[in-house]
């Protein structure tokens, strides 16, 4: 009976362990250097083309006339006007989900949710460190 019982619980265990994606909450960004890292990592990769190395909007594809030019996640602005679900639509539907261009592709179905989070965590660094350089600066 005990040997049936563990049997059942093991099984139920796998079960629950294996069903489905496990969702992040929208509302928590991870901030830890991992984090960072792997934000860098994927925001080098998919973003920085169009919004710079350093997300101030001048990536290599700005000299050929992207018309909005991506925005500035470096300014103060952009981030007060901006919280994370609007951050996380932003880069899972693209551009055209905040009803703008459809320049900047929906990566929703490309990344994994754990994976915007990363980078929208980076952008936020971004945005620190521009606006702590800055007041450094004045």
């Amino acid at each position: 009976m005990k040997v049936l019982f563990l049997i059942i619980i093991s099984l139920s265990i796998i079960f629950l362990a294996c069903s489905g994606e496990t969702e992040i909450p929208k509302n928590i960004i991870k901030k830890d250097a991992f984090s960072t890292r792997e934000g860098k990592r994927l925001f080098l990769h998919y973003c920085s083309p169009c919004h710079g190395k350093n997300g101030d909007g001048f990536g290599k594809y700005f000299g050929y006339g992207l018309e909005p030019q991506p925005p500035d996640f470096t300014t103060k602005e952009f981030i007060e006007k901006r919280n994370n679900e609007l951050l996380i639509l932003a880069i899972s539907g693209g551009s055209f989900a905040l009803g703008k261009s459809n320049l900047c592709p929906p990566w929703g179905n490309t990344l994994y949710k754990e994976e915007i989070n990363f980078i929208i965590h980076y952008i936020k660094y971004l945005n620190k460190k521009a606006n702590v350089e800055n007041s450094v600066n004045m």
